[in-house]
Order: C-alpha cells, then sequence, then structure tokens
C-alpha cells in the first residue's frame, strides 16, 4: 500500500486530503506543524509528501530542504499553498518539488496527480535513476511520460 504523509496547519484541509486519500485505497497520515511533519518523515517513511507552505513555526520549505538536503531523499512532493505569488512558487520547484497546487484545492484533482506522482494504490512506480530520463535528460518519477 503507497503512504502518503500529509503536512498542513489548516485541520480541514488535513481532514479532507486525509479521509479522501484514504477513501481511495492510500495508507495516509497527517502532521498539523512542520515539526510533527519531520518526525513522522523519519518514522513511516512515506512515498509521497504533500505539504503546505505557510505554517507556524517550522515553515514548509524548511520541511522540504530537510527532506531533500538532510536526508537526502527523492521521494515525491507536492506543494499545497495559498500563495499565487509567482517568486514563491518558482523557489518551491527550485528546492526540488514535483508538484505545486494552489488552495483551495479540488480533492478529485489532487487524486489524479498523486495518482501521475506515486501511481494508484497499487501500481508499481519506477524510482528516478539516471535510466529512467526523457529527452531532455531530465529524470523523472512515476511512468516515462513519452511511453504515455
Amino acid at each position: 500500500m503507497k503512504k502518503i504523509l500529509a503536512i498542513d496547519d489548516q485541520e480541514l484541509i488535513l481532514m479532507s486530503l486525509e479521509y479522501h486519500l484514504i477513501d481511495l485505497g492510500y495508507d495516509v497520515k497527517s502532521a498539523n506543524n512542520g515539526s510533527a511533519g519531520i518526525k513522522l518523515f523519519n518514522s513511516y517513511k512515506p512515498d509521497l509528501v504533500i505539504v503546505d507552505i505557510n505554517m507556524p513555526e517550522i515553515k514548509g520549505t524548511e520541511v522540504i530542504k530537510y527532506i531533500r538536503e538532510e536526508k537526502k531523499s527523492q521521494i515525491p512532493i507536492m506543494v499545497l499553498s495559498g500563495s499565487i505569488d509567482e517568486d514563491i512558487i518558482m523557489n518551491n520547484f527550485n528546492i526540488n518539488i514535483e508538484d505545486y497546487m494552489e488552495k483551495p484545492v479540488c480533492l478529485d484533482e489532487v487524486y489524479s496527480r498523486v495518482k501521475y506522482l506515486i501511481g494508484d494504490v497499487n501500481e508499481t512506480i519506477i524510482p528516478a535513476s539516471k535510466e529512467n530520463t526523457n529527452l531532455t535528460g531530465k529524470m523523472y518519477w512515476g511512468r516515462n511520460p513519452l511511453l504515455h
């Protein structure tokens, strides 16, 4: 079963995400702040992290940097944020996130993006590696986009 870690300080969004993704068959754990999210990341070993950027204490960008720089993990990260500032969005992609969605989100769209990033509940996804490159030389997660 695919594991998803959702981190957001807005309880309603967190609960909606969790219930919807569990309903679809994913194993979901959630944290309502960055510090708790980092602890869960270390113990839960998720296949995908969904994180808000603007949270009290530890911001989502710090969680992403922890995952990428300290843990050296390349698991997919999807950002959900209320920010529409282009600089903020680009800064997130510059720290190696795979996807960015503006709040409010449509849960069906979240599912489509989750499915693209880590596959359906029982689907096997190819991890990013040098062998998994498209014609631009960019590594990708999941299905080869040239084959679909």
